[in-house]
């Protein structure tokens, strides 16, 4: 891998001549595999995000056998304070069918499938899917929380503890889609520039290839002022962790550090936040600017920061006068790449 440019990192995103492969319930692709016979598609997903998602849809259920329609099943705990892990996926109507096994399983037998996925899009309130806020039952039938993940999620989770995922209802909400693209657009970014899965450049005999390890830091380095927007002292932490523990083995380094940025990611970027990460980009760009130009900067930044304008009259502000810099680090800042809601990506009616 060359430098990390922020172009070459966004460009297949922008265009959407490369789509990035995400997991999916397949109920909601449209397709009638629900336990009543119906499905639960979403237009967002098929409609909206399918312009840069490449879907791989499964149903659990119906793949361990439970057929369609089926009998409902959901989760069973002994007691109100169980774990989330210490549930049982069991007939509503007999408690005697227990398919926690089998769903764990599959979910185990899928992992070479989804090893190439970038995030994973699930179905709400499913005792096999359901990512959050899935109901628990004990034995006489009472409903006593909210509390419950879905079995196959959860396995999910513990095999691929960073990748991106989310609900299907909850990406109605346009911030919390865009949340789920930022986090995508990184996981993908990260395996093509990192782990080696991008398109290798052809190297001149004089240069010898980039190590991993520089590879991280020029990750890191261009996703510095994105992750400053997220959370300020984590991204710091980060980078304190990363200028102190070179001496880790590589694959030990990388694993904490793709969590680390994975985890500040997931967190909602603030106006705050946004507006000292953008403020810090003017300041790259201040010495190329003349006395009207900064004013002219500072005071959009400002009405940003009040609410008055949008963060994509910056990103343009700054994007035109980013050009006048000969420094690559400002140049790389994927804050500065075309954000999902300037993709078209956020708003669907």
């Amino acid at each position: 891998m060359n430098d990390f440019s922020l172009h070459e990192a966004n460009a297949s995103n922008m265009n959407f001549t490369r789509k990035i492969p995400i997991g999916i319930s397949q109920c909601a692709m449209g397709d009638p595999v629900r336990f009543n016979g119906g499905h639960k598609h979403s237009k967002v997903c098929t409609q909206l995000l399918s312009q840069c998602f490449e879907y791989v849809p499964l149903c659990p259920e119906v793949a361990i056998g439970m057929g369609v329609p089926r009998k409902p099943i959901h989760l069973l705990v002994d007691k109100a304070s169980a774990p989330v892990d210490a549930v049982r996926v069991v007939g509503v109507e007999d408690a005697g069918v227990d398919v926690t096994a089998p769903l764990r399983e599959y979910a185990d037998s899928v992992v070479p499938e989804l090893a190439g996925v970038r995030g994973y899009i699930f179905m709400q309130n499913s005792p096999s899917c359901g990512l959050r806020g899935v109901r628990r039952y004990l034995s006489n039938g009472h409903g006593i929380d909210s509390e419950g993940i879905g079995v196959f999620a959860r396995r999910l989770q513990q095999r691929f503890p960073h990748l991106p995922m989310e609900e299907v209802g909850r990406l109605n909400n346009s911030e919390l889609r865009e949340n789920f693209l930022t986090r995508v657009f990184a996981y993908d970014a990260w395996f093509r520039y990192v782990e080696g899965e991008a398109e290798e450049k052809p190297v001149q005999e004089d240069q010898k290839p980039p190590s991993k390890i520089s590879q991280v830091i020029q990750f890191y380095t261009a996703y510095k002022y994105l992750l400053l927007a997220h959370h300020q002292e984590k991204t710091r932490a980060l980078g304190r962790f990363l200028a102190d523990s070179k001496a880790l083995p590589i694959d030990e380094l990388a694993f904490e550090v793709r969590g680390r940025i994975m985890e500040i990611l997931s967190l909602p970027a603030s106006r705050k936040d946004r507006t000292n990460a953008l403020m810090h980009s003017a300041g790259h760009l201040s010495e190329f600017l003349d006395k009207r130009e900064k004013a002219e900067l500072k005071d959009l930044i400002e009405e940003y920061r009040l609410g008055h304008k949008p963060l994509s009259a910056v990103l343009t502000l700054l994007r035109h006068y980013l050009p006048r810099s000969p420094h690559s680090f400002i140049h790389n800042q994927v804050l500065l790449a075309a954000e999902p809601a300037e993709l078209g990506l956020c708003d669907f009616h």
